[in-house]
């Protein structure tokens, strides 16, 4: 699974989606360290790679074979009767709608608006054994639910960012284990909202289908899987723990307690912060999820606390709490 970005602040990424270019670099030296706080629409490295290297993958032309193990590791097994649980993909497509809301922020902002969005995902598989595939993914609905009497400049912004987001395609790999390659989307041609917005979306993609253990497990059985990952030229790092928890089964899907916990520290790049200005960010969240092990989730609930401590040489750090909620049905 792969390492998620935080939610940002959605209020000036609406105004930055009103213009066309991508942010202008200066000529100007950074700002100096002062007690005023880093503009809300920093640019941060975004570019994050794997620290080991990547298990090879199934093709459907005779090449490298897919892992026949995942990477979770089985704390509990749970009760009898214990059976082995994996993605048998079907290539049916999905419709997935989801709603993302988000509380907190800096003193004296308003209220993040909720996001609505939906996509559809369709499993393709990688080969004539059908165990792992590559999953599409393709953006049909995107709006912000702005308050009515919202200043006209975020209403334009909102209908920038649904004619940049609404047909974006993408894709990510997924094993029959559950393990998630990272998504890639076939345009880099997003306005600057745009592509924060779409990195926020990813948080719903890497849910839909949730790691497996390696051992046969009952009601009950807990497993974890944990990643590291590393920011490119910043040396940086970033580290998830996942803990899932088997609560019921039946015929057709599984429903379990994935829980996360995360924290890694992000450089900034902008050239309006002083140099060596770094965001850390923890975050812990917890969802019930109904899995279909024919393909991807069928219900997700779920909140998380997202804590951002900006740090500015020189200066005291600020930090902001924000509390997310993500609601997820597939049908």
């Amino acid at each position: 699974m792969r390492i998620r970005a935080a939610i940002f602040p959605l209020l000036p990424l609406l105004v930055a989606a009103c213009h066309d270019d991508k942010p202008k670099t200066t000529d100007e030296p950074a700002a100096s360290a002062s007690s005023e706080a880093i503009p809300s629409d920093l640019v941060y490295n975004s570019f994050i790679e794997d620290n080991a290297p990547k298990a090879p993958v199934a093709t459907s032309d005779g090449g490298a074979a897919a892992p026949e193990t995942g990477s979770s590791t089985l704390d509990a097994p749970g009760a009898d009767p214990k059976s082995t649980l994996r993605y048998a993909f079907s290539t049916k497509s999905r419709t997935v709608d989801a709603t993302l809301t988000a509380s907190g922020g800096p003193p004296g902002s308003p209220a993040q608006p909720p996001i609505h969005f939906a996509f559809t995902a369709t499993p393709k598989l990688k080969s004539m054994m059908g165990k792992d595939a590559t999953i599409d993914v393709k953006i049909t609905k995107f709006d912000i639910k702005l308050p009515a009497d919202a200043p006209p400049e975020l209403a334009a912004g909102e209908a920038k960012l649904e004619k940049a987001l609404v047909g974006v395609t993408g894709h990510f790999d997924v094993t029959q284990f559950g393990e998630i390659g990272d998504v890639a989307f076939d345009t880099d041609q997003l306005p600057p909202g745009a592509a924060n917005v779409a990195g926020v979306i990813q948080q719903a993609f890497a849910l839909i289908v949730v790691p497996l253990p390696n051992e046969p497990v009952g009601v009950g059985a807990k497993w974890e899987k944990v990643d590291s990952k590393r920011m490119a030229d910043q040396g940086a790092s970033v580290s998830m723990k996942t803990t899932i928890t088997l609560l019921s089964r039946d015929a057709h899907t599984v429903t379990l307690k994935v829980e996360n916990t995360s924290s890694g520290s992000i450089a900034v790049s902008d050239p309006r912060a002083p140099k060596g200005t770094t965001v850390e960010v923890k975050s812990n969240e917890s969802y019930n999820v109904v899995a279909r092990l024919d393909g991807v989730a069928e219900k997700v609930d779920g909140t998380g606390t997202v804590q951002r401590t900006q740090k500015v040489p020189g200066q005291p750090d600020q930090s902001l709490n924000v509390q997310q909620n993500l609601t997820l049905t597939s049908k």
